[in-house]
């Protein structure tokens, strides 16, 4: 009886290689049947919009367990929800940003039971979020959800749903036919990690796509992989954290400007006046600058390219983690955080696929997408936060570090590093 007992609790880490699996194969067989638009469109028609998402104080704040649902007493800086309509005559697709920690899967609910309203599919809209620790909560349904973004407010996820639509509908009036490039710069200096402090296992690389229309209008699409958690956790303050900043300055200079978290997992701020306002404001304006620089150097072009996918993802049974050889069984894993969808998603936008995760992926993996991309003669931007949560995702190698990266948020076992990289590596090869 303590024997069963003991299972219903705890059990054993399964160290089956992935490719030894069920949930390998499933995932391997989605991806292989799913299929590209490939009939040629005509010019890409491209629109933006922003939709102000800040509920207004007193309202939980998400980011830390330890807030306990703290409550934000005053806005810094507003939360907005920024979208990019893609539309080539063959295809419709759309780029959703939130000023937010994750896209959270009661939001993810709510609006794929309101894409066909609008005539889409949920493959057509790709998600993600800024992952600022200083944004609104109150998303969470189960207690691991209440921990991290404070007691649940249906009303709060509804209208976040509601300003999402506005601005699909409000991006997508404003199509007009658009040049695209890609450009990259060096962020060195403003990103460290965290989980093993060295200097060259890390992503430094500051990605974006730069859009102008006809009339001249302009816009940026940036990433970048330092966490933004400058912020002090116990501060009852709302703020975009550096993100915020960095479009600011952008729009200053250009008509529009978004910013979506990049391969996060591991990777910090790199920050020299505390957590203050001041480093938020040091690092969004170095960031700004560098794009601004760069921008101005990248070659734009009018495209027909434009392919949209979702791909359900096929997961082992959780292993959160106790200790070095064991973990809590599945169901207590399900009852504290809840049994949601994953999947990976990519968004192709002529040269470039965008390519989304439910996570935070490290940054360490970088290299291997770049170079499979390259093979491919693209560029390639990784995102996090698409519409599920499946924790952090780091190297295997660091599985056994006794880290809060490995060991409380590393939710799927010993692979799920390399599990996830070649899963990301097979979806980029559907678009060469």
């Amino acid at each position: 009886m303590l024997l069963f007992f003991q299972s219903c609790i705890v059990q054993p880490i399964d160290t089956t290689p992935p490719e030894q699996t069920d949930y390998y194969r499933k995932t391997v067989a989605q991806i292989e049947q799913a299929k590209l638009d490939t009939t040629a469109g005509d010019t890409l028609k491209i629109g933006w919009a922003k939709v102000n998402i800040t509920p207004p104080p007193p309202a939980p704040l998400a980011g830390y367990g330890k807030r306990l649902g703290l409550k934000y007493k005053e806005v810094h800086d507003s939360a907005y929800v920024r979208t990019f309509a893609f539309d080539n005559g063959q295809h419709l697709a759309f780029l959703v940003t939130l000023d937010m920690l994750i896209t959270p899967m009661e939001l993810t609910k709510v609006l794929e039971k309101q894409y066909s309203k609008l005539g889409l599919k949920p493959q057509q809209v790709y998600l993600t979020a800024t992952h600022t620790h200083t944004s609104f909560g109150g998303w969470g349904k189960r207690i691991g959800g209440r921990m991290m973004a404070g007691k649940y407010k249906k009303k709060l996820v509804q209208q976040a749903a509601e300003h999402v639509l506005q601005s699909i509908n409000q991006a997508q009036a404003n199509l007009e036919a658009t040049r695209v490039g890609y450009g990259y710069a060096n962020g060195a200096p403003w990103v460290y990690n965290r989980l093993t402090g060295s200097a060259t296992a890390r992503d430094t690389t500051i990605r974006f796509l730069k859009f102008e229309k006809k009339n001249g209008n302009t816009a940026i699409l940036c990433t970048f992989s330092a966490h933004p958690t400058i912020l002090p956790s116990m501060q009852p303050v709302l703020s975009r954290d550096y993100p915020g900043v960095l479009v600011d300055q952008l729009e200053k200079q250009v008509n529009f400007a978004a910013f979506a978290a990049g391969a996060v997992s591991s990777h910090r701020s790199n920050y020299q006046h505390g957590e203050t306002f001041k480093s938020v404001e040091e690092i969004g304006h170095a960031l700004a600058e560098i794009v601004l620089q760069e921008s101005a150097t990248v070659q734009l072009t009018y495209t027909n390219q434009l392919n949209s996918v979702r791909i359900p993802l096929s997961l082992p049974k959780p292993h959160w983690r106790l200790g070095d050889e064991h973990r809590f069984a599945p169901g207590l894993f399900y009852t504290f955080f809840g049994k949601y969808s994953a999947y990976l998603s990519s968004l192709q936008v002529g040269e470039t696929v965008l390519l989304g995760t439910p996570a935070d992926y490290s940054g360490e993996f970088m290299t291997q997408l770049e170079q499979q991309a390259h093979k491919q003669g693209q560029h390639m931007v990784l995102t996090g936060f698409n519409g599920g949560y499946i924790g952090y995702i780091v190297p295997d190698e660091h599985y056994q570090l006794k880290k809060y990266e490995a060991r409380a948020m590393n939710f799927y076992g010993p692979y799920s590093g390399s599990y996830l990289t070649q899963m990301l590596l097979q979806l980029l090869r559907l678009h060469q």
